[in-house]
């Protein structure tokens, strides 16, 4: 049983992650189920082939999918996230308390951190049970850093899920060594602890070269594209993005995109007017199938966060999609992300947060074609090498088996 609280056809990052694993885990012999929400991130609208539905399950995609009623809201706020994250762990729980003794593991995709309980209350009722934990992002150090967790009571309970999920789980899967060194400095024994790293599914990104880079950016087709896809969120400070392309207006030949949806993004679009700023462009979320085009036709992507010391471990999974795509990467993340990009000749890093060092690397590509051309034509083997989900999936199924 994988529980994953976002899954397809949502689309962010841990989508294509349990997606990608759950179907290839299902094609190497694995039965797999999927016990999700009922789809509507990130707008808190459900998609209309699921409206009216609590219970949802089918085996379409290959493999089982339960879908559970999960409370929704356009509204982004403390309470409605609350609601969000609690009405799915209701669900959820409800669920795996009647079933969980079908399956010979249950793998917890973390965040939100509150799916914990599952796999502590499992563990209590049955401990011989193989729960397995799956740690993207550091909760709750990371949503207490950014501002979004400050209620002393959550706060608290956050934590005792935390160390007891740690403590009872049989294996804790992380996306990077560093995860691991800080989980470990928590007092989880290394052996416990194992790294399956994000990556792409070449098979699910499908490039129409017939399209001309006219169709895909219109009017801006012969300006030097900037884009960044992903969620818009308060991790990702998007506001560098818009801020480097008020320095670079004047610039004439330098166009920017930013390319999806979040909480974020009317602010980003109140600072784009209030600076009259003409160079950027924001374009709704795009399908996993059809953003691949807009990459492939820019000219470099951006991969940001916010300078935290919690996110020096994270290799998110948009830097490999632009690298499948052959597009050049603007890291500002310190640690694996900034080594990723030197080792490997794909891009540059620029200072997490400093408009400014992003500004002077877009012009410095603009001004060094020759060496763009180097960063794409090396993106795309270095993925196909090292960050393939087909072998990350390998891997996984490794671990799982040892489980």
């Amino acid at each position: 049983m994988y529980i994953s609280q976002y899954f397809y056809p949502e689309v962010c990052a841990p989508v294509n992650r349990a997606h990608s694993n759950a179907k290839l885990l299902s094609e190497m012999g694995h039965d797999i189920t999927v016990v999700s929400e009922i789809p509507n991130h990130p707008k808190g609208i459900v998609f209309p082939e699921y409206k009216n539905k609590i219970y949802q399950s089918d085996n379409q995609l290959g493999f089982k999918t339960v879908r559970l009623w999960v409370f929704t809201s356009k509204k982004k706020n403390f309470i409605t996230r609350l609601l969000f994250y609690f009405s799915f762990l209701f669900s959820a729980l409800i669920y795996s308390l009647f079933n969980f003794r079908k399956y010979d593991i249950i793998y917890i995709s973390s965040p939100p951190l509150f799916v914990a309980l599952i796999g502590i209350i499992i563990k209590k009722i049955e401990p011989k049970k193989k729960v397995v934990f799956e740690v993207r992002d550091l909760w709750p150090d990371s949503a207490i850093q950014l501002g979004e967790l400050k209620n002393k009571v959550l706060v608290k309970f956050s934590f005792f899920l935390e160390k007891n999920i740690y403590k009872l789980a049989d294996k804790i899967v992380v996306i990077s060594d560093h995860m691991k060194n800080e989980i470990k400095e928590k007092g989880i024994e290394p052996e416990k602890i194992s790294v399956v790293h994000n990556g792409t599914d070449l098979n699910s990104i499908q490039i129409n070269k017939n399209l001309s880079r006219k169709e895909i950016y219109k009017d801006k087709a012969d300006k030097f594209i900037v884009v960044y896809a992903g969620n818009i969120g308060l991790a990702q400070n998007l506001e560098i993005i818009v801020d480097s392309a008020e320095i670079l207006k004047n610039e004439k030949d330098i166009f920017f995109y930013i390319i999806g949806e979040g909480p974020n993004k009317q602010k980003l679009k109140n600072r784009k007017e209030q600076k009259k700023i003409n160079n950027i462009s924001f374009i709704d979320e795009i399908s996993r199938k059809d953003i691949h085009n807009y990459l492939y036709q820019a000219d470099c992507g951006v991969v940001p966060l916010r300078d935290l010391k919690l996110f020096h471990g994270a290799l998110p999974s948009k830097i490999f999609d632009y690298l499948a795509c052959a597009l050049p990467i603007l890291v500002g993340i310190e640690g694996e992300a900034r080594k990723l990009v030197n080792e490997s000749n794909t891009g540059l890093y620029y200072k997490p947060e400093n408009s400014s060092d992003l500004a002077a690397k877009i012009m410095y590509l603009y001004k060094n074609r020759d060496i763009l051309k180097e960063f794409s034509n090396n993106a795309r083997s270095f993925v196909e090498e090292n960050f393939t989900r087909k072998k990350l999936a390998k891997k996984l199924e490794k671990i799982l088996l040892e489980v």
